[in-house]
């Protein structure tokens, strides 16, 4: 994108009903979007193609991350300290206790896949560990334990932890178990996202109301500045930044200007966020409201 005006306008086109406090989102890349119910231990199963729930699965205690593995299923981060495992059927064929504790706040618990190593991490900011899953054993295992949410670089196999309580991001060699660099950001960094082609990191400092863009091939900083505390990162191939704010609004960043272009009226409280790349829809978890908001290019 060469400037603010190449950017992609979106509208909203729908509301989604779905279950209580809904938080977490993550879409399959087949046409479903799964989002984590916190209020009522269920995940909603979206059909992207209608923009309706199919299924409704029952997990554990207050859901609050979903990450996706293409081979192997999908895996719940639950706020009572397991791990839901559920299969391409979309059932749950497996909940895997990692010993942490239940989640003393919202936020503080979530998983990534690394699909090419064939592992899940789950991390637990509570207790400060992320709890390793092998995924390709079957059923599913917990391996072990790296005493410290995050994004993962999926080339790199590297994970990238927002530290809220330091101001920073660590990135985590995962077969160590080290931190071989931390990054200062804004203010009670909570969500993150990686664009693999641009060589960035996209984290969200609900503390300072900023965006801070890490070059990782230099280390450097920019933050950018947003109107209300933002909660959660999704991009898209074209590398435009989607950020949901408690406000209710979903701004919109250029990534080549580092710069604000849209922000967008959602929902009520909005939460996590997600590109669907068939439909090309943006997904917000609206967590007062109880609802998903979709939203699509002003031009499509």
């Amino acid at each position: 994108m060469s400037d603010t005006s190449n950017v992609q306008a979106l509208h909203v086109v729908g509301i989604i009903p779905v279950g209580a406090k809904p938080v977490g989102l993550a879409a399959d890349g087949n046409n479903q979007v799964f989002v984590t119910n916190s209020g009522d231990n269920t995940v909603s199963v979206i059909d992207s193609s209608t923009d309706t729930v199919k299924k409704t699965i029952q997990v554990g205690i207050a859901p609050q991350s979903v990450a996706i593995d293409p081979q192997f299923g999908t895996y719940v981060a639950n706020g009572g300290g397991a791990i839901s495992v559920i299969d391409r059927l979309n059932t749950v064929t497996k909940t895997i206790a990692t010993g942490a504790p239940p989640a003393p706040a919202p936020d503080t618990t979530r998983v990534v896949v690394d699909h090419f190593a064939s592992r899940a991490y789950a991390t637990f900011r509570a207790v400060g560990r992320i709890a390793v899953i092998h995924t390709s054993s079957t059923p599913p295992q917990l391996g072990g334990f790296i005493d410290v949410p995050g994004a993962l670089h999926p080339f790199h196999h590297h994970l990238y932890v927002t530290r809220p309580d330091f101001d920073t991001v660590s990135m985590l060699a995962p077969e160590v178990g080290e931190f071989p660099v931390t990054i200062p950001v804004g203010q009670r960094p909570t969500g993150i996202a990686i664009d693999i082609e641009r060589h960035r990191v996209y984290v969200a400092n609900s503390g300072s109301h900023t965006v801070s863009v890490i070059d990782t091939t230099i280390g450097g900083v920019h933050d950018v500045d947003v109107v209300a505390p933002p909660i959660d990162v999704a991009l898209n191939p074209r590398g435009d930044v989607y950020v949901s704010h408690t406000d209710g609004t979903l701004t919109i960043i250029d990534a080549a200007s580092h710069s604000v272009a849209a922000t967008v009226h959602v929902g009520s409280a909005a939460a996590g966020v997600a590109y669907e790349p068939h439909s090309m829809h943006v997904y917000v978890a609206n967590e007062a409201d109880g609802t998903v908001s979709v939203l699509a290019p002003a031009d499509g």
